[in-house]
């Protein structure tokens, strides 16, 4: 199964993410939650200290490449992991054995 949520700043999608997770894991599924947030806080919402997210590991900006599909006759995106290599390498284990991608993160000013 998979869920996404979105919606307008400050309606708590961050929250709902982070509780629908835990929820999730604690009924025994595995769980995989991704923060897509330039200011990501679900580390923080499913349980992780602030020193834990701030170590949480980003993606590699050249894990999705363009090839050329030569069925589509067209460039299409390719990962060029497994989705369970990523989430093993890049995945933090948070509480509830969630375990959580941050896709990017904003280092310093200007980096948005």
């Amino acid at each position: 199964m998979k869920i996404a949520i979105s919606g307008k700043g400050g309606s708590g999608k961050t929250t709902t993410s982070g509780v629908l997770a835990r929820a999730f894991a604690r009924m025994g599924y595995p769980v995989l939650a991704i923060d897509n947030d330039n200011n990501p806080n679900l580390g923080l919402a499913l349980g992780l200290t602030p020193e834990q997210v701030e170590a949480a590991p980003t993606l590699p900006h050249d894990l999705l490449q363009e090839v050329w599909d030569e069925d589509a006759g067209k460039h299409v995106g390719k990962l060029m992991m497994a989705l369970d290599d990523i989430a093993t390498t890049y995945g933090v284990l948070a509480p509830d054995n969630v375990r959580m991608l941050a896709m990017n993160r904003i280092d310093h000013g200007g980096a948005g």
